[in-house]
């Protein structure tokens, strides 16, 4: 390999490796964002359908966030409902 060859390589090197920093700090600060679930991924991720959701949220069982028409979901929220409806074996 000569000089310039050497050279050129390292370049592409430090390229990559600049680029694969950047991912990975992207991807750490985004696993410290909360995630956020609109109705359509909750139900998914639930298992249910829009009404019994919408039961949840009135009842109060199932925290949200609504702007205009949209509804909201944390992890957080989904997390506390979820604790608040566990419940533990009795068996052995």
């Amino acid at each position: 390999m000569t000089h310039s060859n050497l050279y050129l390589h390292e370049s592409n090197l430090q390229e990559l490796l600049h680029l694969l920093l950047m991912k990975v700090e992207t991807l750490a600060v985004s696993e410290k964002m909360p995630r956020i679930f609109d109705n359509k991924a909750l139900m998914e991720l639930l298992g249910i359908k829009y009404r019994y959701l919408k039961r949840l949220r009135d009842n109060g069982l199932l925290g949200y966030s609504r702007y205009g028409d949209k509804y909201w979901y944390t992890q957080a929220d989904v997390d506390r409902f979820l604790s608040q409806c566990h419940y533990a074996p009795f068996g052995r």
